[in-house]
């Protein structure tokens, strides 16, 4: 499979852009990004019966394509897939982590990662395929490992209105909606429900916001990648939501 980069991206600059490899449960996705350099991007989707097949395709790509041998400024591998939990940083510890992972996922078979979230205080721990995992890791040597739900807390974290109460962040994707919560800085939730319609990612939001007691009337929820139905259910319920803009490129700082 021979892929074709934009004429502005030449491979003796690759040197400066950040290679970002996204696993989805049914695709394989990369995109080449440079910071300093908007104009200087290219995204690009392979898609599969399954991840298995997805992930082939992707093989045969990285084989077929020079510019996967280039020396990338950072090399990101993005984890979308559902098998993810947190662990107080205190009471954690290493050697436990399959452990942890196992009790809570009885399908969980692959390779355990764990990453820190500092002013979270938790460890996130997630599982990739052994085989993707060891692909990656010896293809790229200096690749970094992280869940999709890191870069979503960090990147929220940092917005103002998660030191002035409750608030809600909802980003909705093809087949599930991801969805975080915090009350004054501090992490309340942060999970993924697998969903396709907008109705059901309505429900799990507005079961949350119940559940959480949260205000009708002063509380916010902030939503990307949203959809008019879902927010119009939305709407009829909460009395603040405002748009969640999600940059194209989230870089994890550990």
């Amino acid at each position: 499979m021979e892929i074709r980069l934009p004429e502005n991206m030449h491979l003796n600059r690759l040197n400066e852009s950040i290679l970002t490899i996204e696993v989805h449960p049914d695709r394989v996705a990369f995109s080449l990004s440079n910071p300093d350099n908007e104009e200087d991007s290219y995204y690009h989707s392979i898609s599969g019966t399954d991840l298995s097949d997805a992930f082939s395709q992707f093989q045969n790509a990285y084989f077929d394509n020079v510019f996967f041998a280039c020396s990338f400024k950072k090399v990101q591998i993005i984890n979308y897939l559902s098998i993810f939990t947190f662990v107080p940083a205190i009471l954690f510890e290493e050697e436990d982590e399959e452990e942890y992972t196992q009790f809570l996922f009885t399908s969980a078979s692959g390779k355990i990662l764990h990453q820190y979230l500092q002013k979270q205080a938790v460890i996130l721990l997630h599982e990739l395929p052994q085989n993707i995992y060891d692909f990656f890791k010896r293809t790229f040597v200096d690749a970094q490992f992280m869940h999709w739900t890191a870069l979503f807390i960090t990147h929220c974290h940092k917005e103002p209105s998660v030191v002035a109460g409750n608030c809600m962040f909802i980003s909705k994707q093809e087949q599930a909606i991801y969805i975080l919560c915090f009350s004054q800085d501090n992490l309340l939730l942060c999970n993924q429900f697998e969903c396709k319609k907008d109705h059901d990612a309505a429900y799990y939001v507005l079961y949350i916001w119940k559940q959480l007691q949260f205000d009708q009337q002063k509380d916010f929820v902030y939503i990307a990648d949203t959809t008019p139905v879902l927010l119009e259910e939305l709407k009829r319920y909460i009395a603040h939501i405002a748009p969640l803009q999600i940059p194209s490129l989230l870089v994890y700082e550990s």
